[in-house]
């Protein structure tokens, strides 16, 4: 019944963590979901053939058609639901491990591959087609949950994506900003580093800024930090293999996401090139594991099992959308509990 009145975008009256008996919560729990924006972070609406992915380009595959188990699937398949979510769950969420597919072939990978392509299709038509008001809403839910988040509050070192709106991200504009101009507490402020791509082979950098205004629009129109400050000094690079601080908190950003803490991304493998890397460090060095914690529209939220996996993929470990917080590893649960 439940899961009828959803799919028909009819509103249920369930509470879900962190908007409870609130307005915002009424119009946002469940709204319609059509369901997907286009591959890397570039505004310009373009599309890589297969073998242009920097995760793909050495297995030199052209592009291909949907292979012959996808086409299987309905069209229905890729509309997204949005099912209301409780704290008390009557059940406890999936660990967030990676159970992904090692493809034993060549036409096993294309196969995985053209699977994401179609799901990226979808989302993008998805978040084209959402109501800007909708999106305003939506944008500022997240951020509030996530200024008030004790997981938030109580990190002191994080990396967070800087949105941008031509790509139709969850803005954090308003996270970033707060933060920055929050007065130090106990003669200590948060630090906060952001991403700068630095070529097409998913190589990214972190950089530290200290204020908004070091912010520089790319050649892509995305804002980056400059790698030197105003004074022409050479900022503090997050190379976290020289640092002895690690990192508390990841905000990520992506183009779809299940409660398993599945994140699929634009292709480029930026993030999970720089995760991975991260998380062996902390293990060399014995550093407790960041928090990784993905921003998402109601519309971006899929089905569990429909974002496939490989072995490369980086799951989340809290995923919050407009209608609350939803832990999925043990350290999501375990935040939760602060």
């Amino acid at each position: 019944m439940i899961k009828s009145q959803l799919l028909q975008g009819n509103k249920t009256n369930f509470p879900v963590h962190g908007l409870q008996n609130s307005a915002t919560a009424s119009r946002l729990t469940n709204p319609r979901s059509p369901a997907g924006v286009h591959v890397g972070r570039s505004p310009k609406a373009r599309r890589r053939a297969i073998s242009e992915s920097p995760m793909v380009r050495n297995y030199k595959l052209l592009p291909i058609a949907a292979s012959s188990l996808f086409n299987r699937l309905p069209p229905t398949a890729f509309q997204p639901a949005l099912r209301p979510l409780s704290r008390c769950s009557s059940r406890s969420p999936k660990m967030a491990r990676n159970e992904g597919i090692k493809p034993e072939n060549e036409e096993q990978l294309k196969a995985l591959f053209e699977q994401k392509r179609v799901i990226r299709s979808s989302v993008r038509k998805a978040l084209k087609a959402m109501d800007p008001s909708l999106r305003s809403q939506e944008d500022n839910a997240i951020q509030n949950i996530v200024l008030e988040a004790p997981w938030f509050k109580s990190s002191q070192r994080l990396c967070a994506y800087v949105s941008c709106s031509a790509l139709r991200e969850v803005d954090t504009s308003r996270i970033l900003s707060e933060t920055l101009q929050h007065p130090p507490k106990d003669g200590y402020s948060k630090k906060i580093y952001v991403p700068r791509v630095e070529d097409k082979n998913s190589h990214m950098r972190m950089f530290n800024i200290s204020r908004m205004d070091d912010l520089i629009a790319n050649s892509m129109n995305i804002l980056e930090p400059a790698p030197v400050d105003g004074d022409g000094n050479e900022r503090e690079d997050g190379n976290f293999m020289l640092t002895k601080d690690p990192i508390d908190l990841f905000l990520l950003p992506g183009l779809a996401f299940d409660k398993s803490g599945r994140r699929l991304g634009r292709g480029g493998g930026y993030y999970d090139t720089f995760l991975k890397n991260y998380q062996e460090l902390a293990k060399v060095r014995n550093w407790k594991q960041p928090l990784l914690v993905a921003l998402s529209y109601s519309v971006q939220i899929m089905d569990e099992g429909l974002i496939p996996l490989t072995l490369n993929d980086v799951l989340v470990d809290v995923l919050v959308s407009p209608s609350g917080v939803i832990p999925i590893s043990s350290a999501g649960l375990d935040k939760m509990k602060v």
